[in-house]
């Protein structure tokens, strides 16, 4: 069985997991601890053609025919530093478009719960790891192009700012607006500067 036929498999086994673990939060959500240890969460996106900082206004970027819908999951440590939190994160991700393909990471996660505005927790986060995919998506084959000697994106940095937002009265949901950011940091990775970017919004759960 080749990557993507794999990949293909371990994101419906995720999603299935998922599932039944969704049937187990139905208890009310203010009995459970908002600084929950372990997550899951679903989001998808579109991939744009421009550098990772001009997705920062999601309706600014040049958006390509490309997209991709994906899965993850968190593990914190135990406990905060002044709201920060540390942890782990591993996602997988269907990429579909002009081409198909998936995409794989692992890395570690900081998040600042310390923003609270009236009802309103406002959680910025970030994830940094590395990132695995079975080919390459859009503007991803550009940049392999453009370097002397030619890029390898299969195998680049990977990072995800994100920002959440949950509430009060239903602290273990929370929706997050995220960058899927891939790149090979200055040509450290795969001999590739930039890799691929999409903006992406999502639905995690806390337990």
């Amino acid at each position: 069985m080749g990557f993507r036929g794999w990949a293909t498999r371990a994101f419906v086994a995720l999603l299935g997991v998922m599932s039944l673990t969704g049937a187990g939060l139905g208890q009310s959500v203010r009995d459970t601890d908002p600084t929950s240890l372990q997550t899951v969460f679903v989001f998808g996106g579109r991939y744009y053609s421009e550098y990772i900082e001009n997705g920062l206004n999601p309706f600014k970027p040049a958006y390509e025919n490309n997209y991709f819908v994906g899965a993850g999951y968190q593990r914190f440590l135990p406990g905060d530093w002044h709201q920060w939190r540390l942890g782990l994160e591993v996602g997988l991700a269907a990429r579909f478009g002009d081409t198909t393909s998936a995409e794989m990471w692992a890395g570690g996660v900081a998040r600042f719960d310390g923003i609270v505005l009236g009802n309103v927790r406002i959680s910025p986060a970030i994830t940094l790891g590395i990132s695995a995919e079975s080919g390459p998506v859009g503007v991803e084959t550009v940049h392999a192009q453009e370097v002397p000697g030619g890029g390898d994106p299969a195998l680049l940095f990977y990072m995800g700012p994100e920002i959440n937002l949950s509430w009060a009265d239903n602290p273990d949901l929370e929706v997050f607006w995220r960058i899927q950011h891939r790149s090979g940091a200055w040509n450290t990775l795969g001999n590739m500067r930039d890799g691929a970017n999409a903006t992406a919004v999502g639905m995690r759960w806390k337990f």
